[in-house]
């Protein structure tokens, strides 16, 4: 079992070994890391989770213990990403990088006028 403290929603693991008092004590009981003010941590699996998303821990006090729980996040793109994403749905192609989705656009404008 892992011991911890939570400070500000971050998580921060107890040392191995532990200083007590004056000495230092490795591989300590669990009641030396109770006794000295930590948690016991409980970890989850993350949730499953697309290619445009990712898990991000977080962690809580619940019980006496630290619980991790999890929230899904969308995963950020690049102005160059999301113009690219923008300029495909107009022409209705998905496979073009940027500078192939703007001749796509441009040819498509000359054809209207």
């Amino acid at each position: 079992m892992r011991y911890a403290t939570l400070s500000n929603s971050q998580i921060h693991y107890a040392p191995n070994p532990i200083k007590v008092g004056n000495n230092y004590i490795g591989n300590p009981p669990n009641e030396v890391y109770i006794e000295a003010g930590y948690l016991p941590v409980i970890e989850t699996e993350p949730p499953e989770t697309d290619a445009q998303h990712y898990a991000e821990p977080r962690w809580t006090e619940e019980n006496g213990q630290i619980v991790q729980t999890w929230t899904v996040e969308e995963i950020p793109i690049s102005e160059e990403e999301a113009l690219t994403r923008f300029a495909n749905s107009i022409t209705g192609a998905y496979d073009h990088d940027l500078i192939s989705a703007t001749e796509t656009l441009i040819e498509q404008k000359i054809k209207e006028e």
